[in-house]
């Protein structure tokens, strides 16, 4: 059995996190695991240990003596390593709403803070849901640069020496991320990884020596070792990530009473809107051999899914009234803050506009790569048909975002 993941040994409860003393992480004696002194009271933390800087700075293997390919490495890990941070930041958020479920009611409804600051329930979700509107808003578009070109118009990375070690990366790809893929599940976007939208030829070819068809990307064929971290082990902190747009809409089905006036339904998804991602998914398979039948089928698939997503969509009245709260008498409490947060996270990463991490990411692909099927077998056609016409079916708590966002100097709506 492994040990467990220390970033994720985290106090949610307040008192367990009232004092330096009882904040610390220690073993079943009571000793410090991290930085205990030692019989003289000395102790012997540096930098490089605390930060694990030894596997960090040694983590990744070039497959070629390209330079540009250590850049290319650095930005993915760079990508990677803010997955993570958001990651637990999602956890802190979901562990915080799971909790709010037990508590009274003016924790439910504690406005904004003054001078004194939030309560100590709410301090740790405050700060993750800003962290995660910043990282998705400001830092991941801020990577994608690095292999493209800078401010002032520097090339900073060629596409010349790129197809110089292209080649020896198949079938590995981004779209192997595990970690994007538990993020888009806790903004509710599990359903488009049961999809199969991704042309499988050549994990097919390499990793199971034998044709698949479009897989979905959340099948194990495509995230391989990554698999349990797209989909953690039931029970985990972890896995309460993949949860969290259910906590979210509980967390607003208690202030349904709350509500001042009857809101207007959750909007449905409309056939015409399957019709259109169906459609565009058939493009991408051109004259491929029984592209009908891979449409039709994937067409079918989808339907199926938007239909679950309409009845889960009349399920949340009670969530709707919430929300409606939220927007009004309850305007300015903490819950809105964090999940204006939320929201503005999901926008920035998956939307269609200018700015948002997939577009910038798409454009930096296409400028690489243009119309070339990406080492994975996707490249352009799967990113766009996923970015316009796919992801938008599925916004993150819907029963809130649709009524609007509260702070309208944020562009944080669909």
């Amino acid at each position: 059995m492994s040990a467990p993941d220390p970033w994720w040994d985290l106090a949610l409860d307040p008192a367990d996190r009232d004092s330096e003393d009882s904040a610390r992480r220690r073993d079943a004696d009571g000793t410090p695991l991290v930085n205990a002194p030692d019989s003289e009271g000395r102790m012997g933390l540096d930098y490089a240990s605390y930060l694990g800087l030894d596997g960090l700075l040694s983590a990744g293997e070039p497959a070629t003596t390209v330079p540009d390919e250590r850049a290319f490495i650095a930005v993915h890990q760079l990508c990677e390593v803010t997955f993570r941070l958001m990651i637990v930041d999602l956890g802190v958020v979901a562990g915080t709403l799971a909790r709010l479920a037990e508590a009274p009611d003016e924790t439910v409804t504690e406005p904004l803070p003054d001078e004194s600051g939030p309560s100590a329930f709410w301090r740790p979700a405050m700060t993750a849901a800003a962290r995660l509107r910043h990282s998705a808003r400001n830092v991941l578009p801020s990577i994608m640069p690095y292999v493209g070109r800078s401010d002032n118009d520097d090339v900073l990375f060629s596409s010349i020496e790129f197809s110089q070690f292209r080649h020896a990366l198949t079938p590995s790809s981004g779209f192997q991320t595990a970690q994007l893929r538990l993020i888009q599940r806790a903004f509710a976007k599990g359903p488009l990884l049961d999809l199969p939208v991704f042309p499988g030829e050549a994990y097919g070819t390499h990793y199971a020596g034998c044709p698949v068809g479009h897989v979905a990307l959340g099948d194990p064929l495509v995230l391989q070792g990554g698999h349990s971290r797209a989909f953690p082990e039931p029970g985990t902190p972890q896995a309460l990530v993949g949860d969290l747009d259910t906590l979210v809409h509980e967390a607003l089905a208690r202030l349904a009473d709350r509500a001042e006036h009857p809101p207007p339904r959750v909007r449905r998804l409309y056939p015409e809107e399957v019709d259109r991602a169906a459609a565009r998914f058939r493009q991408t398979l051109g004259s491929a051999p029984e592209a009908d039948a891979i449409s039709g089928a994937f067409r079918q698939r989808l339907a199926a899914a938007a239909e679950r997503e309409n009845e889960r969509r009349e399920s949340l009245g009670d969530a709707r009234r919430g929300a409606a709260a939220l927007h009004g008498p309850l305007r300015g409490s903490i819950l809105a803050f964090v999940l204006d947060r939320l929201a503005a996270a999901d926008h920035a990463l998956h939307a269609p506009d200018a700015d948002s991490f997939f577009t910038v990411h798409r454009k930096t692909v296409r400028r690489h790569v243009a119309d070339e099927g990406g080492t994975g077998g996707g490249g352009m056609p799967y990113l766009v048909t996923s970015q316009r016409y796919l992801l938008p079916l599925f916004p993150a708590l819907v029963a809130y975002t649709d009524l609007g966002v509260m702070d309208e100097r944020d562009r944080e709506r669909w």
